[in-house]
């Protein structure tokens, strides 16, 4: 029975019919996070709410600065900056990420929808204004 066993140990030696090795199992790729969707290109028609510029002169911990972003300049203009912003970089970035906030971004977007606003005046009792005098012909001159 001992020939049988060298002769097969011989065979494996020689590097006879093996069985293909297993391809090497690839590690599981790791459960993939719930994909977030990208963040938009600064949206023109809403503050960022994620904007922020803590600065010496604008401390975010402070809550009446409101976290030093949009809020902090709502309803004021903000291309000259001023209270920290003082960069023209950092006064771009301000009006792009605070249109509404700021007045003096011009805001491509409708406003939202609500209740139309009354006109100011019926248009009937609209001021007209005064009808144009027509010009008055230039005296001609006397006859020679």
């Amino acid at each position: 029975g001992s020939q049988m066993l060298a002769a097969s140990l011989a065979l494996l030696a020689s590097g006879g019919p093996l069985p293909p090795p297993f391809p090497p199992a690839s590690p599981a790729p790791p459960p993939s996070p719930p994909a977030l969707p990208p963040a938009p290109p600064s949206d023109p028609c809403s503050d960022d709410p994620a904007y922020a510029l803590c600065s010496s002169d604008c401390n975010c911990d402070d809550p009446r600065n409101k976290g030093c972003g949009c809020d902090y300049w709502r309803g004021y203009e903000c291309k000259d900056g001023g209270f920290g912003w003082n960069s023209e970089r950092e006064k771009a970035d301000l009006l792009r990420a605070c249109p509404v906030a700021c007045t003096d971004v011009v805001n491509p977007c409708p406003p939202p929808p609500g209740p139309p606003d009354p006109p100011p005046f019926p248009p009937d009792s609209a001021p007209q204004p005064p009808p144009n005098p027509p010009p008055s012909a230039p005296p001609s001159p006397p006859p020679n």
